[in-house]
């Protein structure tokens, strides 16, 4: 690190998330690319910590020509990572919970009182369930297991596949 901190009472090679205020200002506003990257780091390790959140409010001030910006850019970033993150994760699960319930996507949106198309993109991570939602989803996979091998099929589609399975033989 070559910033030199005036008045600050720190170790300079703890986390910056321990860093006072004072001195990730001092990393922005003088600070060389080697301590950018530094606070990027922290920010992307914790995106929404005391170092993001400083960093944050520093470059609102717009006093930083260029590395108000690419600052700025490093937090959206880190957090948005987090959220696509936490999306894939979800539907991971829900793909999961879906699967082990041996239902189709319709058959599970049904019962979980929902669509298909927004069961779709709650697989698909385009958007992330609520809390109430995924409540009702985990609810149908726990309720619903698949016992019978038939993978959740209907009647009807039984009997389409296996059309001697349901016929009926008299006594």
């Amino acid at each position: 690190m070559t910033l030199r901190f005036r008045n600050l009472h720190f170790d300079p090679a703890a986390p910056m998330d321990e860093w006072p205020a004072e001195a990730i200002e001092t990393a922005i506003d003088r600070g060389s690319l080697s301590d950018w990257r530094r606070l990027a780091e922290a920010i992307r390790a914790n995106p929404w910590g005391p170092a993001a959140r400083t960093a944050e409010t520093v470059t609102a001030w717009g006093e930083h020509y260029g590395v108000d910006a690419l600052i700025s850019n490093v937090i959206r970033h880190a957090r948005e990572d987090v959220v696509l993150q936490g999306r894939a994760e979800y539907a991971a699960q829900i793909r999961q919970w879906r699967a082990q319930s041996g239902m189709t996507l319709r058959q599970f949106a049904r019962a979980a009182g929902t669509s298909a198309s927004r069961l779709s993109d709650y697989e698909h991570a385009k958007v992330a369930p609520t809390t109430d939602a995924l409540a009702r989803l985990r609810h149908v996979a726990a309720t619903h297991p698949q016992a019978d091998g038939s993978g959740g099929a209907s009647p009807r589609e039984l009997a389409r596949a296996h059309p001697d399975a349901l016929q009926l033989t008299s006594p």
